[in-house]
């Protein structure tokens, strides 16, 4: 199949649109001589006139006026289709791993801002706390609770977090401050352990940090199944819990919760950003993990 020059097409269809050759040449940005070329190289190409050439007038054949409703439909259609792909092109999407609290607590009301300043990347958040091998499960990075110590991966560290002991006013009123984080007698304590017990481990608990046995203070030890459930019901008022301040920063501000002592516990792992040492260049990858730093800043060394 043999096509005709695709130069010669887009001057045939200008002029055929236009019906003017000084029109056309205006929309294409070539002169009125390289617009006339282009047609008679067309003309060659079938062997006929395509035009009715006269002293005052220049209008298609009839065989010409049917050839340019196909060309000026075909030529629609693909500019249509390299729109598509320009748009696809552009749009690049990221699969991010991260722990179910930082995600929603923290991760997703921050997300509009880098649409904003990146709206051709696409992110797709996955709510886990287990670990990816990125080979196998698709991810391109991961947000992930560790000490630090990581094989084969880039690592940016994120947050340090240092824990503090928070309550709602409803809830001090009712049962005064803290004496200190070490002796909470007599008060309700709010505790989460997940489900696997190598990732509970990683987290501080009340057991943890109280000066004693707390299983004496077990009618007053309230257990959720993870932070983001405790954080709500020191909310609503039903005893003290321990998070990071991260976890509780809109709260304090609003007043829905108080620190109540100034006492810090400060964990010995830490959020951290990871993707593989041996993946592609990403510069999608590489702006995410830029705002994240950014983002993350305020709690890096303050927690």
């Amino acid at each position: 199949m043999k096509l005709p020059p695709m130069n010669a097409l887009r001057a045939f269809e200008a002029v055929s649109r236009h019906g003017s050759v000084s029109r056309a040449a205006e929309e294409l940005c070539v002169s009125q001589g390289a617009v006339s070329q282009q047609l008679r190289n067309l003309e060659d190409f079938f062997g006929k006139e395509l035009f009715h050439r006269g002293a005052n007038s220049f209008t298609l054949t009839e065989a010409a006026e049917s050839f340019a409703a196909e060309v000026q439909q075909s030529l629609q259609r693909i500019a249509q289709a390299a729109d598509v792909i320009g748009a696809a092109k552009a749009t690049h999407t990221l699969r991010i791993s991260a722990p179910p609290t930082l995600m929603f607590k923290w991760l997703m009301p921050k997300l509009g801002d880098f649409y904003e300043i990146h709206p051709g990347v696409s992110v797709v958040l996955d709510e886990s706390l287990q670990l990816v091998t990125f080979k196998n499960d698709g991810f391109d990075g991961a947000i992930r609770f560790a000490d630090g110590e990581f094989d084969k991966l880039n690592f940016d560290l994120l947050i340090t977090l240092k824990i503090y002991a928070v309550a709602s006013p409803a809830y001090i009123a009712s049962y005064g401050r803290l004496e200190s984080i070490t002796r909470p007698q007599g008060h309700h304590l709010i505790d989460y352990y997940y489900d696997s017990k190598s990732i509970s481990s990683q987290h501080v608990h009340w057991r943890d940090i109280v000066d004693g046995d707390l299983a004496e203070m077990e009618h007053e030890h309230l257990v959720y199944p993870d932070g983001l459930q405790s954080l709500t019901a020191a909310v609503h008022g039903q005893g003290i819990a321990l998070v990071p301040m991260y976890l509780c920063e809109d709260e304090v501000e609003a007043g829905s919760l108080v620190l109540l002592s100034d006492e810090v516990y400060e964990y010995r792992n830490r959020y951290y950003f990871v993707s593989p040492a041996d993946a592609r260049p990403n510069p999608a990858l590489d702006d995410f993990r830029d705002w994240l730093r950014e983002i993350s800043s305020a709690h890096r060394d303050a927690g």
